[in-house]
């Protein structure tokens, strides 16, 4: 018998080359009614992903992006909306799009911050109103195995068809508040870049040589190293707006930059009994947690280590790769 997680796995595969062959052979499921999305920002790589994603599930898609001329047709008569534009955009844009939007559409979010985006769209909408933040970049080809948290907002019953829609295609839902996630995020994502960040800036400062480093590099080094690479391939405005998002994130990084000077301060001082019994007091908190990590780091590990052997007696090929934050 093949494990469940196989068994849904090989079930995700036969449903998304059903669609492949339907979207190309103009097959429709007529057991599925015809949703109208509107995508704010359809144009951008999130909103391309969430196009795409819904088109294959036989939805209507439409794009608004900088002429509104029509906003009030693709606007009043669509089923969900779907706000995908920068950050910096998305408040006005929440309130520019609620004065097209029927009652009884979904208004939709995919922003990093949720606290205030949330609480203007039920301020200027009065139907069904969603916080989605996806853990994922726009490099990804499917929903599959992938985090998507969600923040309730009003309505959560007229907005269930969409997250079924996420969760068939093989997303992993996480609920929470508004509150809750820009709390998390402060470490999940701030905290995270500034650590690549300065990484990054002290390799460059000390005038390391990378591809020398390498002959000398454990599997965990180059995958550290891979990180901050792939922080400093994308555009730095992500990074910038994540650090600088909110004061929670600042205040977070500030108490990092405490907690490196305080153990920085024990080295200095060859502290080790200081040293021992901070690792001892952190090792508690993971507890169990560090089993977990062991265990999916060294998969890891094998599996970046076979991939390298590949790469040695393949020939290169240059790859278009989207890169995610």
């Amino acid at each position: 018998m093949l494990p469940t997680i196989n068994r849904e796995l090989i079930r995700l595969l036969e449903e998304q080359i059903t669609l492949l062959f339907q979207a190309e052979n103009g097959v429709c499921d007529l057991s599925k009614p015809k949703r109208r999305i509107t995508i704010i920002g359809g144009c951008g790589k999130m909103g391309l992903f969430f196009g795409q994603q819904l088109s294959h599930n036989q939805c209507f898609v439409n794009n608004l992006g900088r002429d509104w001329s029509n906003a009030p047709q693709l606007l009043g008569q669509a089923d969900l909306v779907l706000i995908a534009v920068p950050i910096e955009q998305t408040l006005a844009v929440v309130e520019k799009a609620s004065q097209f939007l029927d009652p009884s559409t979904v208004l939709v979010d995919l922003t990093s911050i949720k606290t205030p985006i949330v609480s203007a769209m039920l301020s200027h909408h009065p139907g069904p109103v969603l916080g989605l933040h996806p853990m994922f970049g726009p490099g990804v080809q499917s929903f599959l195995g992938q985090n998507v948290i969600v923040c309730p907002g009003r309505n959560l019953e007229a907005c269930q068809w969409f997250l079924d829609f996420i969760e068939e295609k093989g997303g992993k839902l996480s609920f929470c508040t508004p509150e809750e996630h820009d709390r998390m995020m402060a470490s999940v994502q701030a905290v995270r870049h500034f650590v690549a960040f300065s990484l990054g800036v002290f390799i460059a400062e000390e005038g390391i040589d990378l591809d020398r480093t390498l002959n000398f590099a454990s599997p965990l080094y180059r995958m550290q190293l891979d990180m901050v690479s792939r922080l400093f391939a994308q555009d730095s405005s992500l990074s910038f707006k994540l650090m600088l998002g909110t004061p929670q994130h600042q205040n977070a990084i500030a108490r990092l930059d405490a907690t490196i000077r305080r153990v920085a301060q024990m080295l200095k001082q060859n502290d080790q009994a200081a040293l021992q019994k901070t690792f001892e007091t952190t090792r508690s908190i993971f507890g169990q947690d560090a089993h977990r990590a062991l265990s999916e780091s060294n998969y890891l590990i094998d599996r970046l280590s076979s991939f390298l052997a590949a790469q040695e007696v393949t020939p290169k090929n240059p790859i278009n790769q989207e890169f995610i934050a």
